[in-house]
Order: C-alpha cells, then structure tokens, then sequence
C-alpha cells in the first residue's frame, strides 16, 4: 500500500506511483525526477487529461511537478512533500481559437492575455473542461485548487455565463484559492488531494503552520 505521511510541508511517501506521459498528458522535462505521488493524484490526473482531450481532440496537459519518489523538501515548493500535491499547466490558445503548447508554465493576467508572449491567450473553456473533471471526480478526493486571485475571478465569471458550466460554479469557486503569503500561481493549477480515509492519523490535510 502507498503511504502518504506527515504535512503537505513536513512529510514523506513509501511506494509511491509514477505519472507517465500519455497522449492526453505530458511531464514537463525539467519535473521527470519529481512525478510520483500517491496514486489517488497519479489516476486523477490521467483521468482528467483523457476527458478533456476526448471532448477536444488534441488537448494535451502538460503537468510539472508532483513529489520526490520518497517525498520531503522538494526545491523551489513549500509544499508538494508528501504525494498529494500535483502542478498543473493551464490549458492555451492563440488569437484564433487553436490550442497551444508550451513546455514551460506560462503567467497570465487577469484579463486572459500572457506576460511573456504576444498572441498567446488563457484558454477559459479548455480550462473549465479540466476544473469540471475535476470537481466531478469522486474518487480523488480533491481538496484545494490553487491559482491566483485575478484568474480565480475569471474562470468563476466564465463558468456563470456558460450552461455546460454554471452547475459547477458554486463547487468550483469553494475549492478556488491564491494561498496567502505564497506564489500568486498565475502560471499553473496546483492541485492537491486529502488523506486517504486508511491512513489514520499517519497523514495531515493541512500544512503545518510555520512550515
């Protein structure tokens, strides 16, 4: 059994399951050391890339890092210790509606336009395809959803205004959050699940404070 122990900032994982690329999902190659988690993360994620490329073909998540095999102190991340966190890329598109994709993670403002490239835009529907898969998923047992504050309002407003969305809004803004005193996260999802009910007291939800 995979064990995921400790804090989301002060743990460790024991036989934890590697994330794979696939058609639907690609590892960022500077996270391929640091793509294993438990698996309730590992098969929520290649779940929620099959679905959003079997509504749009061609769609590919392109997703960074998870946890060390072992877990612990990962460079560049407070948290991600213990196997139930996942950084996930935001879905892109160009001025005329094309998918997009980029190996690097890619800041957007507010108002859906990239800060580093011209041309290159926020894909709010492919976007929301992915925060109804995962809103929708049972199984994982998904917790927060990180992002920043600016893009949080975004992606709520879109959902309001589309009816294959609007049912979800209301789960989707609950799990919707800019961690205070962290990265605004306006280049990626970060995404974590909650203990498994098995794990007793061997697993903490929530980081420990001052970590």
């Amino acid at each position: 059994m995979s064990l995921t122990v400790g804090y989301p900032n002060d743990g460790f994982q024991l036989r934890a399951k590697k994330l794979k690329n696939s058609d639907a999902l690609k590892v960022k190659d500077s996270s391929k050391d640091n793509i294993f988690a438990h698996p309730a993360l590992v098969l929520m994620l290649e779940r929620s890339a099959r679905e959003v490329a079997r509504v749009e073909k061609g769609s590919l998540m392109m997703v960074g890092d998870l946890s060390r095999r072992d877990g612990g102190p990962l460079a560049g991340h407070v948290s991600h210790q213990s196997g139930r966190d996942a950084d996930v890329g935001f879905y892109l598109r160009d001025a005329a509606g094309r998918p997009v994709v980029r190996e690097h993670f890619t800041p957007f403002e507010p108002n859906g336009r990239s800060r580093w490239e011209s041309g290159v835009y926020f894909d709010d529907y492919r976007n929301w395809l992915l925060l109804r898969s995962w809103v929708t998923d049972e199984r994982a047992g998904l917790v927060h959803i990180f992002v920043s504050s600016g893009l949080r309002w975004r992606l709520i407003e879109y959902g309001r205004k589309d009816p294959r969305f609007a049912r979800y809004v209301d789960d989707v803004a609950l799990l919707l959050k800019q961690p205070a005193g962290r990265s605004v996260h306006d280049d990626h999802f970060h995404v974590r699940i909650a203990c498994p009910d098995n794990q007793g007291e061997l697993c903490q939800n929530e980081s420990r404070l001052g970590g």
